[in-house]
């Protein structure tokens, strides 16, 4: 009896083992669409998998379907927030505006698109993550990104000129992989 309770302790360990190992590769997802009335936000990435030195093709895709032939959106630099973070070395990098508040026209069925562009600033204690060297973020400035895989993140912040109401804060995320 001792001997199957053995068995059954050894087969429930494995089973453990193996769930906690396949959780740390993310599955990589190289479109995702959220909706948000009157709007849909969507984040692309051209492939699921790029190779080392190869520019990295992510853009953000705004949409708006409301009731008015145009609107305009007033927002900060952008209109969305990309956010960076190597999901394999944890390196988080953040999004900077550098422009103060504007205003962006819409027409009903454009989208509005923004190519990814990397933000980050050095590493200094206190922010999130692992901490990384100047020479990774020169070549993550450069769109070519080191091996790993990666997670970009668009958030929107905005909210229509004129109309007295909500900001639209929609989120969408794309994960991809650099190899060699």
């Amino acid at each position: 009896m001792k001997w199957l309770y053995s068995i059954l302790l050894l087969i429930l360990l494995t089973a453990c083992g193996t769930e906690s190992m396949n959780r740390e590769k993310v599955e990589n997802v190289t479109t995702q669409e959220v909706k948000e009335a009157p709007f849909t936000l969507r984040l692309v990435s051209e492939k699921a998998q790029y190779q080392v030195g190869e520019k990295i093709a992510v853009r953000a895709e705004l949409v708006y379907d409301g009731e008015e032939e145009a609107i305009q959106i007033g927002h900060g630099g952008s209109w969305i927030w990309l956010e960076t973070t190597n999901l394999t070395k944890d390196y988080q990098f953040g999004a900077a505006m550098n422009e103060p508040y504007i205003i962006t026209p819409m027409r009903k069925g454009e989208v509005l698109i923004e190519p990814y562009y990397f933000s980050g600033s050095s590493y200094h204690e206190g922010m999130e993550g692992n901490s990384y060297t100047e020479d990774v973020l020169e070549q993550m400035s450069t769109l070519a990104f080191p091996v790993g895989q990666y997670e970009i993140n668009g958030r929107t912040d905005f909210v229509i000129e004129g109309a007295q109401g909500e900001k639209y804060q929609l989120e969408a995320k794309v994960i991809f992989e650099v190899v060699e």
